[in-house]
This record gives C-alpha cells, structure tokens and sequence, in this order.
C-alpha cells in the first residue's frame, strides 16, 4: 500500500510554495519538498531519493503531515541536556564570589577561579564544577574577579605638619 500526502487546500499550497521560495531553515524546505512531491503521486522512495532521505523518515513526515498539517513541516524541539545548576544555584555562587574570601575563612585576600571552585566544592555548595561553567555563570551574573584597589591612610596624627 502507497502512502501519500492528503490534498492540499489552496492556502496550504500556497504556504508551502513560500516556504521554498524563501525559508532559512533547511528542515522545512526538504519536509516542503516532502509534502508536495507526495501530493503530485511521487511514491515515497522516489521521493526518498529526491531528498536524500530515508524512506521510512520520509513515510514518518507525510503520516506527521496529514496528521497535524502543516505544523508537521516546523523542526520538534530538542530538549538536550538539562541544565546542570538552577538559577538558584548559580545566586549563590555569585553570591560567594562577591564575598572577600578572608570572611569566610579562606587565607588568602581575593579570589581565582581555581580557588573558588575548590571552595565551592569543598563547602558542598555545588558536587562539581569545571573552571570553565564558573567562568561562565560568575559572566552570566556580572561577577569580575578583579583586585580592588586600595590605598594606605596613615595613622599618624603630625601628618599634615610633617608635609608642610
């Protein structure tokens, strides 16, 4: 048994059209090229030839077509990999990078990266954390580990006499 594309409405051809004539996505295009070429009685591995596709790939776009029309040409989102450190997370390490390190018991005056992550390790705030994501997250929450600066008051009370 063949499978084809349902017909098409006037509008929808039409749309499909300027999806050729003019989409950036490569995804859309081809799925185009998909529907139409099933609508003009293409079987589906011609049509898989045509787009370098698959057949059972392009049997899956003509089902997902005449299932939801023409939302079936738009990409399906792509969850990836779920984010490693909430937001939650990420305060509070922006939180201790603004803290002068002396505060919290550290014995050294400013902070590095490679210092702040050992911390951050070390007091289970985060399991583990590469240089590089802290790096980013302390960007993301406009967090600069600079010096800064500083300068010397004297104490001495004969200053103003003395410079004279």
């Amino acid at each position: 048994m063949c499978l084809y594309a349902r017909d098409l409405s006037t509008s929808e051809g039409q749309q499909i059209q300027r999806i050729l004539r003019s989409s950036k996505s490569r995804i859309k295009i081809r799925r185009g090229q998909v529907i139409l070429a099933s609508n003009q009685g293409y079987k589906v591995p011609a049509i898989a030839e045509l787009v370098h596709y698959s057949p059972h790939h392009v049997r899956a776009i003509i089902k997902d077509f005449n299932q939801r029309g023409l939302k079936a040409l738009e990409p399906k989102p792509r969850p990836g990999r779920p984010p490693e450190f909430t937001e939650d997370d990420k305060a509070i390490i922006a939180e201790t990078a603004k803290c002068p390190p002396d505060l919290l018991d550290c014995p050294f005056k400013r902070w590095s990266l490679e210092k702040l992550r050992e911390y951050l390790v070390q007091e289970k705030i985060v399991p583990t954390i590469s240089i590089e994501t802290l790096r980013t997250i302390l960007r993301e929450k406009k967090v600069k580990l600079r010096r800064t600066k500083t300068w010397k008051e004297c104490n001495d009370p004969n200053l103003k006499s003395k410079k004279n």
